[in-house]
């Protein structure tokens, strides 16, 4: 923005495809090589030598070359080739060559093993076809989005492999890796913590409302959500009551719910604000699937000596950064009660 602020311009959106996919596609390599009981074993019996192992791995894979012909050298732990010899009475070597790896991997002396640049990099083809898939969306619609930068952060920005795959499927975009990229996701929240209005608008991620109980209606509610309190009325209980749409642009401060509500029973001296979201935008009752709770504020202490449609609570939402701030006011007493809902747990 003209500001310096941000604007957001699509919910939050992802999947786990960063460096601990590739992560798991090396441990699957070497579950294959020494079997899961082995592998198992050296995980519970070696915890420190497990760490290390992938540790080791965490470094070398952050200069793999996307195009490069050279070899990868591991050192094993003797832990695991240990384990490995007194499970199986194989030589590491013999069980390599019956593995569809056989010639992409040398075992060397000194518990090392060596593998082809070209099968290291197979780990990491789920996770960035998965990311090139998702970004593919924003690249076609370049009216829509206006995006011509891609700025990675992240420790699994800082793999060549990956950020050679964005500039070269989508050869228009200008893609940016900052120094330290691992470490800019941390100063950021360190920055944003101090300053969460820097975020001016955000787009919503899911459909939110508040459990709702209208008027029952014959032939539109199902009977076995009919309430009937003593007093004859008629109600239809879960009911999704919508207050902020999935895809809606909200501005940091914005108020996006405002109402008094009352007990729903005569002799009910509390109110409860459920809140609940939906990943869909047609969400009818809290119970439908796609419906899930994220929190609630109950105010007690009303007046009993009121009749019930005296007893009322008028409250407000509030988005603020990535919050829902509830504050509830009870009418009466004037007795204030404040929730906080975060949207990203």
């Amino acid at each position: 923005m003209e500001d310096g602020n941000l604007k957001e311009i699509h919910k939050a959106t992802g999947g786990a495809w960063g460096g601990q996919e590739v992560d798991e596609a090396f441990k699957q390599f070497l579950i294959k090589i020494f079997g899961s009981p082995v592998f198992q074993k050296f995980k519970m019996d070696a915890i420190e030598d497990y760490i290390g192992l992938f540790r080791d791995f965490e470094v070398k894979k952050r200069k793999s070359s996307p195009d490069g012909t050279d070899y990868l050298t591991f050192t094993l732990p003797l832990s695991l080739v240990e384990i490995f010899q007194s499970e199986t009475e194989e030589t590491l070597t013999d069980v390599i060559n019956q593995t569809p790896f056989a010639a992409n991997i040398k075992a060397l002396k000194g518990n090392k093993l060596r593998l082809d640049i070209s099968l290291v990099r197979t780990f990491f083809h789920p996770a960035v076809r998965s990311v090139l898939e998702h970004l593919q969306v924003f690249y076609d619609n370049y009216d829509k989005y206006g995006i011509s930068v891609a700025l990675l952060v992240g420790g699994f920005s800082e793999s060549p492999i990956l950020s050679c795959a964005i500039k070269d499927n989508f050869p228009s975009w200008k893609v940016l890796v900052p120094h330290d990229a691992g470490l800019v996701v941390l100063k950021g929240a360190v920055l944003y913590g101090h300053d969460q209005s820097t975020i001016v608008y955000r787009i919503a991620r899911y459909t939110y409302g508040r459990n709702s109980s209208p008027s029952f209606i014959d032939g539109k509610h199902p009977v076995e959500k009919l309430i009937v309190y003593e007093d004859g009325r008629r109600r239809c209980s879960h009911v999704f009551k919508t207050f902020l749409e999935e895809g809606s642009l909200i501005k940091h401060g914005q108020i996006v719910l405002k109402e008094k509500v009352r007990p729903a029973e005569h002799e009910q001296d509390s109110v409860s604000i459920r809140i609940y979201a939906s990943t869909k935008k047609d969400t009818q009752y809290i119970t439908d699937e796609s419906c899930f709770f994220l929190g609630k504020l109950r105010i007690g202490g009303l007046d009993m000596s009121l009749p019930r449609e005296e007893r009322t609570v008028t409250y407000k939402i509030t988005h603020e950064s990535t919050n829902l701030n509830i504050r509830a006011i009870n009418t009466k007493s004037r007795q204030e009660l404040e929730a906080s809902i975060d949207l990203l747990s």
